[in-house]
């Protein structure tokens, strides 16, 4: 599966190995699809033209054999990470990061530190449009130590898929000197973003994106609430959480919520443990 809200762009064919310049324009997830299935013919892609809030549910980062990261800024890690870490994907989230001559390849998983255990306040609070490194486009990485860093995530990956060990903590590759080493991460246990969904606490639904609120709020009670993770208008960041205060009649994908997806039902009268809904993936 991948997923990228972004199209393919000029300044992306230097450091991306499957673009060409032909696909410029396109979705870049339709594009890397379709070079993955040139170079294998036969290889099923699942291609997401969306952000991942709203492109793969927590169900799907649950059940993933390795989530792989490449990320641009700090938002989106902190979001990936901590939905990775609450779906509770035993293999963890591998992440990269690249700075001019160099990155960082980072393997997290529920039982070692995640991505917010390195992050300050100042960072938790920092909205999605902030670079990750803080460094105007033109001082972006080459082409090169793209694939430098690339390459030693995708080592990483298989040895993961193969149930082989890595080294522990972040690995800073510093293409420069011609060095990497390794960096011990603690994990801070005042981290907020460490809770694993109890597999007791979901139930299972019938319903995918494409069903309806009323038909996702028949499966609770008066006195429940049931939130999506994201507002739920899109094109509005102060819309409320609550499906209660969406049209019935709206279909669960419209409001941003993806298939597979696994929803908070909180009980407001008087407040217990929080339950899960989990939709189902489409057929």
């Amino acid at each position: 599966m991948l997923c990228d809200p972004d199209t393919l762009e000029t300044s992306n064919l230097s450091r991306g190995a499957l673009f060409t310049a032909g696909q410029i324009g396109m979705p870049k997830v339709a594009a890397a699809a379709q070079a993955l299935q040139d170079l294998a013919p036969g290889t099923a892609v699942d291609a997401r033209a969306d952000d991942f809030r709203y492109g793969i549910g927590l169900g799907e980062l649950r059940a993933a054999d390795l989530v792989v990261s490449c990320l641009d800024n700090v938002a989106g890690r902190i979001a990936l990470s901590s939905r990775c870490m609450f779906s509770g994907n035993p293999r963890g989230l591998l992440d990269a990061g690249l700075h001019p001559w160099g990155g960082e390849v980072r393997h997290y998983t529920p039982a070692g530190p995640c991505y917010v255990c390195g992050c300050s306040p100042a960072d938790r609070s920092m909205p999605a449009w902030h670079v990750a490194c803080g460094l105007p486009d033109e001082m972006g990485a080459s082409g090169p130590v793209v694939a430098l860093v690339a390459s030693w995530q995708a080592v990483y990956a298989l040895r993961l898929l193969f149930d082989e060990p890595i080294p522990d903590g972040i690995i800073r590759i510093d293409a420069l000197v011609g060095q990497s080493r390794q960096v011990l991460q603690p994990r801070n246990p005042d981290c907020p973003c460490h809770q694993i969904i109890d597999s007791r606490h979901i139930k299972r639904t019938p319903l995918t994106g494409q069903s309806t609120v009323a038909e996702l709020l028949a499966f609770t009670s008066d006195e429940e609430r049931v939130l999506s993770w994201n507002p739920i208008d899109r094109e509005d960041s102060l819309s409320p959480l609550a499906l209660q205060a969406a049209a019935p009649g709206a279909r669960l994908q419209d409001l941003g919520i993806p298939e597979a997806e696994i929803l908070p039902v909180l009980r407001v009268r008087p407040i217990r443990h929080v339950r899960y809904l989990a939709l189902r993936e489409a057929s």
